[in-house]
Parts: structure tokens; sequence; C-alpha cells
């Protein structure tokens, strides 16, 4: 990508200015929800019990809070084009039972790929656990091995090293979301492989982009300036998807030309 994280940072701050306070309060919002979801999870825990907890956090993240979350990203997105929704267009995707579907198809492909990859990779880090516990051997009726010892280790280190590994296998759908909500006739498995041959060019800028952002990254984590930063971020976000979608539409359209020429 021709167009470098300073300028994307920029070009984002520029766009949300005028309407940062409506971004805001839609983070607010998505924040409060999420408060208001974990809360009553653990409230639930004397019925369901921590497993049933991990559940309904996991049920209440998918069908409530990741959809709102698409929401946000909507309005920032539309705010690059001047059009404010306000606050409440965070529930734009509850607004309407195709929509609805359509978020839950976009969450479901990234899930179920963050899913399977972390069980390909995490079988080597499952069965150094299994070694690395007397109960494994006393289930198969011999003594703990004295080699065994450090096994604990490395089968953190080992599962560390999957969730980076998968960082950069699904890093190739970074623009999934954005495509998705830029163009709403698009079906998710297009913009799924769309963001994977584009993300072959734009990846590299996409983490640069990542690390010259670390601060806000950071900022984000703590709960009292994430309503302030989260739009920012997604900001920076949108804008480096839309230079990168504008850049490689001008590559194949260069192409083209190219093509009818030798024609």
């Amino acid at each position: 990508m021709s167009v470098g994280s300073n300028a994307v940072k920029s070009t984002a701050k520029t766009a949300l200015k005028e309407n940062y306070l409506s971004t805001v309060a839609s983070s607010l919002i998505l924040i409060f929800s999420w408060i208001v979801c974990l809360n009553c999870a653990v409230l639930l825990m004397p019925v369901v019990g921590e497993i049933g907890v991990f559940i309904i956090a996991v049920l209440m993240t998918v069908f409530l809070l990741l959809p709102m979350a698409l929401g946000l990203l909507r309005s920032v997105w539309r705010l690059l084009f001047g059009v404010s929704d306000g606050p409440l267009s965070v529930f734009y995707w509850f607004s309407d039972i195709k929509l609805y579907s359509r978020a839950l198809k976009l969450i479901s492909q990234f899930g179920l790929r963050i899913i399977l990859w972390l069980a390909i990779l995490n079988l080597p880090s499952l069965l150094l656990f299994f070694l690395s516990h007397s109960f494994f051997f006393e289930m198969i009726g011999t003594e703990v091995p004295v080699w065994t010892a450090n096994f604990g280790f490395f089968s953190v280190i080992l599962r560390n090293v999957s969730f980076v590994i998968v960082f950069f296998v699904m890093l190739k759908y970074y623009m999934a979301p954005i495509l998705v909500i830029a163009d709403e006739n698009m079906d998710v498995n297009e913009a799924m492989y769309t963001s994977a041959v584009i993300a072959k060019k734009s990846s590299i800028d996409f983490i640069s982009l990542i690390a010259s952002s670390i601060l806000w990254i950071i900022a984000t984590f703590l709960l009292m300036p994430l309503p302030f930063t989260l739009p920012v971020l997604l900001g920076f976000y949108a804008v480096h998807t839309r230079f990168s979608i504008t850049e490689y539409n001008l590559h194949i359209s260069k192409q083209r030309t190219r093509q009818e020429g030798f024609i």
C-alpha cells in the first residue's frame, strides 16, 4: 500500500473529528452492554456453575455483543463518507432478520476458522500437558518419568505460539468485516475470499499500522479510556482498508487496460 500509517491515522482522525462524541456514545452503549452481560453471567454462577457461565458468556458475545461491535464499525465506516448515523447505529444488524443472519454468518466464519486452527495447533501442547501430569501415567499404571518435569513449561510455550500462528493465519481475512459492511450485496464467503486476495499485498501494511498504534491499543485494554480509543482504532482500521481496496481496484484496472492493449 502506498499510503503510510501516519496518513491513515491522520485521515481517520479528520473523519472522526466532527462526530467523535457520537462514536464515543456508541462505544459506551457497547461497553455498557458488555458489562451487563458479564454481570448477568456471573450472577447465574450458583445455578449453572463455571462451565455454564462460560457457555452463556460465549452465547451473549456471539449473538449480541459482536453484532453490536459490527454496528459500531459500520457507523465509523460511514463517517469516512460524511454520513453520521448516531449512537443507536450499534443496533443496525438487529433491525432486520436478514441483516442479523448476515452478521452471524460473518462471525461464525471467523469463529469456526479460529477454533479449527487452534484445535490443530494445540495438539502438541495438549500432548505435553498430559505427559507433564501424574494422572496420565496413573491411568496407564506406570510411574512418572523424571524427564517429563519440564513438559508443562513447554506446553505453555507451544500454546502461546499457537495463538500467534492463528493470528497470522487469520490475518488474510481482516478486511472481510469492512467488505460486508461496504457492499450489502456481497456474500460473506465472497468477502472472505476477496479479503484473502487483497491482504496478500496489504497485510504487511496492516501489521505496520498495528505496531504504530501500540499506545492506542494498550490504552484500549483499560476500561476508562476504552470508549474514547475504540472509535479511533476502528477509524484507523477502516481508513487502511479503504485505501487498500482502492489501490487493489486501481491495480486490477491497470492490468485490464494492459491486457486490452495487447488484444
